[in-house]
């Protein structure tokens, strides 16, 4: 679905923080009963990583393995859920919020003093687009040393509900917060060179060059539109100038370096310019827990914030 951010209001002090999101895939799994399961051990070590740099933080996240499946079970992969639909509303939500509080209690079990900010809070659905009504609140929990946690959820108008994807919300808040950075940490090394002929990576990838962008196909069994959507997302926030990049949170310490300015696997989003496709990083493991990156994996310059 498409999405408004809010104008900014009053003096902007959250200026400096920085957006982090958790691929749904990265940190949920299916059961061999296919129930969805929250890969807690993961999210809890993410959370320590967070912590350990004591960077003001909003933590953004997927719903994978229980959004996903949902989608293409109820027929809704367009991201609309028409009204009159309010059972299919209601079991969603469930769902969903079984999801949030798993996350948020492995959060804390990190380290991290993490708060969920509900979404009904902070948007609305008018006129066939989601609109963040304001982010204060958000901005007051950072005040307060919080980490606000949000998620992809439904939000809901006169004319149903409809899904508000988590790359679109993280974009959103970098865009209305002015953030650092923006960290989408995915079970991927990166953009992949080639997408399905080879794990390369793009260490620098232009979003507003058709010829790249487009060769990103777009996954159509998932609502929020997959690589290709977060690719778009990245370059909305790039923009505006902000550092915005896709990394390897499954390697560990990744996510900690990222936050610090230098990622040892990723692929920084860029919005004009020249970007770098002859030189692709080392090829990531498959493995769900990847060795450490080798002394040549990338590194980009620390920012300036």
């Amino acid at each position: 679905m498409t999405s408004d951010r809010p104008r900014a209001s009053g003096p902007a002090e959250a200026a400096g923080c920085r957006i982090v999101k958790l691929g749904g895939s990265l940190i949920t799994t299916t059961d061999p009963d296919g129930s969805p399961h929250v890969n807690e051990q993961r999210v809890a070590a993410l959370a320590q990583e967070i912590a350990a740099t004591g960077l003001p933080t909003i933590l953004v996240h997927g719903t994978g393995a229980f959004g996903k499946p949902a989608a293409r079970r109820h027929n809704y992969l367009d991201g609309v859920i028409t009204a009159g639909r309010q059972k299919v509303f209601a079991e969603v939500s469930a769902l969903l919020a079984r999801l949030e509080l798993a996350v948020l209690e492995a959060l804390q079990r990190g380290g991290l003093c993490a708060v969920r900010v509900p979404l009904s809070g902070l948007c609305a659905y008018t006129d066939g687009k989601i609109r963040l009504r304001s982010v204060d609140g958000v901005r007051l929990l950072l005040n307060h040393g919080i980490v606000p946690v949000l998620g992809g959820n439904l939000a809901w108008g006169r004319d149903g509900f409809a899904v508000h994807s988590s790359d679109t919300l993280a974009a959103d808040l970098a865009i209305a917060l002015h953030a650092t950075a923006l960290i989408m940490a995915t079970n991927a090394g990166g953009v992949h060179l080639h997408h399905g002929a080879s794990d390369r990576i793009h260490r620098e990838l232009d979003a507003d060059e058709p010829v790249l962008s487009g060769s990103i196909p777009p996954d159509r069994q998932d609502v929020s539109g997959g690589m290709r959507a977060k690719v778009r997302e990245c370059g909305r926030v790039a923009r505006t100038g902000i550092p915005t990049f896709i990394i390897d949170g499954r390697l560990p310490g990744n996510l900690a370096a990222s936050l610090r300015g230098a990622t040892p696997s990723g692929t920084r989003i860029r919005a004009g310019g020249p970007q770098d496709t002859d030189s692709p990083s080392p090829d990531r493991p498959t493995s769900t827990t990847p060795e450490a990156p080798p002394e040549e994996a990338l590194r980009f310059p620390r920012e300036q914030g």
